[in-house]
C-alpha cells in the first residue's frame, strides 16, 4: 500500500495513516509512505510519536514499531521542498526515513496496487 500524508502532528487525524499502514501490514502488504506539507514533521526524530493516537487505536509509535518489526515499511520519504520550507534537514529525520524529490510520489505509488491519501 502507498500512503500519501499531508497532515502534521497537530492534526487530530495524524495517527490514521499509520493505523491504516499497520492494517495493510496485517493483510500481508508492504507499505510505502510519502510525507508532504506539514506531514514531514511526523518523520522528525524530535516528535514524540507515542503521544499521537486516534481514540481506541494504536499510537503512531506502536504502528511504526509493528511495521519495522515485520519489515513491512518499504519506504518513508519526506519530500525535499516541504522539508526545506520547514527547515527540516535529512539529519532531523528518523533513521527509517529519508528525504526525497517530488518524483518519489509516482515512483512509490507505482510499486503498490492501493493508494491512500490523508
Amino acid at each position: 500500500m502507498f500512503i500519501l500524508i499531508t497532515a502534521g502532528p497537530d492534526d487530530p487525524g495524524a495517527a490514521l495513516p499509520f493505523v491504516a499502514a499497520k492494517g495493510a501490514m496485517e493483510n500481508g502488504e508492504a507499505v510505502s509512505i510519502a510525507a508532504m506539507a506539514d506531514a514531514v514533521s511526523l518523520l522528525r526524530r524530535d516528535v514524540d510519536l507515542r503521544t499521537l493516537e486516534a481514540s481506541g487505536l494504536p499510537t503512531v509509535a506502536a504502528a511504526i514499531e509493528a511495521l519495522r518489526e515485520r519489515d513491512a515499511l518499504a519506504d518513508a520519504v519526506a519530500l525535499r521542498p516541504c522539508c526545506e520550507a520547514r527547515d527540516v534537514a535529512a539529519a532531523d529525520l528518523r533513521e527509517w526515513a529519508s528525504v526525497g524529490e517530488p518524483s518519489a510520489i509516482s515512483r512509490l505509488a507505482a510499486k503498490h496496487e492501493t493508494t491512500l491519501t490523508f
